[in-house]
């Protein structure tokens, strides 16, 4: 998952080259596809879009969360993608997909220095987005792994009365996130491990969630690594240990191999 992207090869002209094809460049999408995070964020600056730059956070969110082990580092990543969600936003304020990945940076600082104002920072976001793009499943996601995250920190009591979780956001919000977007593996996986992080118990729905994720299509490196973690859950689930699920959920969840 992690190819180098291969690089364009400079040369002196020779009457024999100067009419030849020239090789394409690689792009910040492409280096998403493949995974190659560090050329994500050094092609995306270079490209300064505002899709690019958006890229270039979300790669950078995923070494925070998934590829580092030092809290401090992580926590610069994230700060370092989140200006790269503004720098988008400078372009396109109203692009929805910088909006909803600035949330997450900001939710992601929240859950590291366990700040209910960045919390429910965050939240408002979220929440924002989903009124303004009804029809992004992303959206709808976020809202919903947003209080089933709170709850599943905090209990169902205390996430409620401290941030103003909701259990019910859970369902309704990735429901219609799936129904949006039934291709994205993501967000069967994302619900899943939700379900499973608040309360084993959720381990039937969990499997039904992620039933048949593995045929799904994966549109670039992030869907492809997020339906493996399907993958993987769906064959714990299988085996009728909802402890041992609910570990593994937890131990696939962003920052868990955080010292």
């Amino acid at each position: 998952m992690h190819k180098p992207i291969t690089a364009l090869l400079l040369a002196i002209a020779t009457p024999a080259t100067l009419f030849a094809a020239a090789p394409a460049q690689a792009d910040a999408a492409a280096s998403f596809r493949e995974g190659n995070w560090a050329a994500v964020v050094k092609e995306g600056r270079a490209e300064a879009t505002a899709a690019s730059l958006v890229l270039a956070g979300r790669a950078q969110l995923w070494q925070a969360g998934y590829e580092t082990r030092d809290k401090a580092r992580a926590m610069a990543l994230i700060m370092a993608a989140e200006k790269d969600f503004d720098a988008a936003l400078a372009k396109a304020p109203s692009n929805p997909e910088a909006q909803v990945q600035k949330a997450v940076a900001i939710g992601y600082r929240a859950k590291l220095t366990k700040s209910a104002g960045l919390g429910k920072d965050a939240r408002d976001r979220f929440v924002a987005v989903r009124t303004a793009h009804p029809e992004m499943a992303l959206a709808w996601a976020a809202v919903a792994g947003w209080h089933g995250g709170a709850i599943a920190a905090l209990g169902n009591f205390m996430g409620g009365a401290v941030l103003g979780a909701k259990a019910g956001e859970v369902e309704t919000g990735f429901v219609k996130a799936l129904r949006l977007d039934p291709q994205n593996p993501s967000h069967r996986t994302y619900y899943a491990m939700t379900l499973l992080d608040m309360n084993k118990k959720n381990a039937a729905k969990a499997a039904a969630a992620l039933e048949g994720v593995g045929q799904l299509p994966a549109r670039d490196a992030f869907e492809a690594r997020l339906r493996a973690q399907g993958q993987q859950l769906s064959v714990a689930l299988r085996t009728g240990d909802a402890t041992a699920a609910q570990a593994l959920a937890r131990k696939l969840a962003a920052f868990s191999t955080l010292g």
